[in-house]
């Protein structure tokens, strides 16, 4: 497998032009951009070329969907010698990956403009298509230029919704350790090492990050693009993110976070669910194997017919539905299969809870962590209603073939408690949801 090739360092943007035409020659760029990044381009990027076009979407509208890809595919699809520069963060980068995996499979390379999400060096692009947020396939890019001047000075809730993201693999991590105790799915450890061992202490100095340090910016940058190439190893997001992702692909497709009238980043939602799965998992530390069994011998499981009647109330869109409940069928179990995935909890819970609270990091100190950082802590930062808090964790369970901890809640029957401890307003964990 070719790894994307990294190019960051102060100054970077002025090797670009080079780079670019030693990765591709004989071809010509076509910077894709918003109406945010396009002074950076005209005045740092384009000036480099000897010659280049452009496609600037509004920064206002533009949005990683199925409509956006197709825009960046039509503009790809009039210039056969054109290959994308991806110019800005987390949605070009995906759009402009997708739309040249479809408009040729076309090889395509990245300027990050600020150190936001994950997605820079994964394959796959996580786009809406049809309603349904979902990661499509498609090649990483060639070659990320990433000048760590211009990452540390990039908008303040960018920089945070990076260290949003990065801090989502540290419950993702445990998701895995789960379904590895159980069998489900195995830790690839050249994969998990390449996330895991650095990850808290790149998380580990919020307020220098807060503060624009350039190396903190940088380190949480590595975080990011080292997660991407070990999604790029697994072929799969799962070293990337759990039930925390989950959630926040619900309340995007639902449309119900907001911050200063505008979506709320992926990071910014991530965080949130990042703060909520811990939440989840801090709960289950405080039950012995014995809560388990007596939480499981006495739930009545659906029945498969139950099943996609609870996924079509809680799904409407008929696009969407009919595909989410094909999702859940290849990881429902009922009769003995759900029993015998009852007793492996069971046998496995002890161990679990071991490697569970080795991995997170404590609510409480989470929570100072994004406060400092400048990330959401309360539901009401991104406008998210407890109503819709609820349905995010509750429907997360039915966003992927992934097994994770909203998973185990569901096979045995605690699921529905669990939820309404961790948005009990007198509790624990949160306290603010929007009222509107």
């Amino acid at each position: 497998m070719i790894r994307s090739e990294l190019l960051m360092k102060s100054g970077a943007v002025k090797e670009v032009a080079e780079a670019f035409h030693k990765k591709f020659p004989g071809k010509k760029p076509l910077i894709i951009e918003d109406t945010n990044t396009q002074a950076l381009a005209e005045d740092i990027i384009v000036s480099r070329f000897d010659e280049c076009s452009s496609h600037c979407f509004d920064a206002k509208t533009i949005y990683a969907d199925d409509e956006h890809v197709s825009a960046v595919q039509r503009a790809l699809e009039e210039k056969p010698d054109a290959i994308a520069v991806a110019l800005g963060s987390g949605t070009i980068n995906d759009l402009c990956k997708r739309a040249s995996y479809v408009a040729g499979e076309r090889p395509y390379m990245c300027i990050a403009t600020a150190p936001s999400v994950d997605g820079f060096t994964s394959n796959g692009a996580a786009i809406t298509d049809r309603g349904l947020k979902t990661t499509l396939p498609c090649p990483a890019p060639v070659l990320v230029v990433a000048d760590t001047d211009i990452l540390s000075n990039a908008p303040i809730d960018m920089i945070a919704a990076g260290y949003g993201d990065l801090a989502a693999k540290v419950p993702a991590g445990a998701d895995w350790l789960i379904a590895d105790a159980l069998g489900i799915e195995k830790i690839v450890e050249s994969v998990w090492d390449m996330v895991q061992p650095s990850l808290k202490a790149a998380i580990s100095e919020p307020a220098k990050l807060r503060a624009r340090d350039p190396q903190t910016a940088a380190a949480v940058f590595t975080g990011l693009i080292q997660t991407g190439f070990a999604m790029q190893e697994y072929f799969d997001s799962r070293p990337a993110s759990g039930a925390e992702h989950l959630m926040s692909h619900v309340w995007e497709m639902h449309g119900c976070c907001t911050v200063g009238g505008k979506e709320a980043s992926h990071g910014f939602k991530v965080a949130i669910g990042t703060l909520t799965t811990t939440a989840i998992m801090e709960e289950l530390l405080k039950l012995s194997k014995s809560d388990v069994e007596k939480a499981a011998a006495s739930y009545t499981p659906e029945t498969w017919e139950e099943r996609q009647k609870s996924i079509a109330h809680f799904v409407r869109e008929p696009s969407v539905r009919d595909r989410q409940i094909e999702i859940c069928r290849k990881k429902f179990l009922e009769g003995d299969a759900l029993a015998a995935r009852q007793s492996a909890i069971a046998d496995k819970w002890d161990e679990m809870r071991q490697k569970i609270e080795g991995q997170i990091i404590p609510f409480a100190k989470l929570k100072e962590m994004f406060q400092t950082a400048g990330c959401p802590t309360e539901p009401s930062d991104i406008c998210l209603s407890i109503e819709d808090h609820r349905y995010g964790m509750r429907v997360a369970q039915m966003m992927r073939n992934r097994y994770t901890v909203v998973d185990l809640l569901y096979e045995t029957g605690l699921l529905d408690a669990m939820i309404e401890r961790i948005i009990d307003p007198a509790g624990t964990y949160f306290s603010a949801w929007d009222k509107a």
